[in-house]
């Protein structure tokens, strides 16, 4: 069993212990006993069913069958869609973020969540990408006017 629950990490957390043991609300210790074999009872097992509903308990328990429950595979999909989407959605306000902001994105990423951004913070985000893009614009009319005001001018002959 705890080379599916080592498969089960994989799946949650890139491999990563520490994260899963996170995840699940326990040690990193007590994780790496489970990993190990030893006092691998009824409460780990239930509190990862309860946790993942999407683990097939038959495979996790007996190793029959496949990881994830058939079913709930096409929901998997579809919410990584959707999560991917949504980070894809935020992405272009990359370029106005805070460094700090910039770090709870990436954070996030890292650790397959969303980002906490409240609505007042998007729709500050929206106000700063405009207001970039204003300046842009204004810039690159002046520019466009003095360029061609200096082509327009006459250069003496020789």
């Amino acid at each position: 069993m705890n080379e599916r629950l080592l498969e089960i990490i994989r799946y949650k957390t890139g491999g990563k212990q520490n994260a899963f043991a996170g995840l699940m609300g326990w040690s990193p210790q007590y994780l790496a006993k489970l990993v190990k074999g030893d006092n691998f009872g009824l409460q780990p097992v239930l509190a990862i069913l309860s946790a993942f509903p999407e683990i097939n308990a038959r495979w996790f328990l007996f190793g029959q069958g496949s990881m994830l429950e058939v079913g709930m595979m096409f929901d998997l999909q579809k919410q990584a869609m959707s999560h991917i989407q949504s980070l894809l959605d935020l992405e272009k306000y990359i370029p106005v973020m805070t460094g700090e902001e910039i770090r709870e994105f990436e954070y996030a990423i890292k650790n397959s969540r969303y980002p906490n951004f409240t609505p007042d913070t998007l729709s500050d985000f929206k106000k700063r990408l405009t207001d970039r893009t204003d300046r842009i614009n204004t810039i690159f009319t002046q520019a466009t006017a003095k360029s061609d005001s200096l082509c327009k001018q006459r250069t003496p002959r020789e």
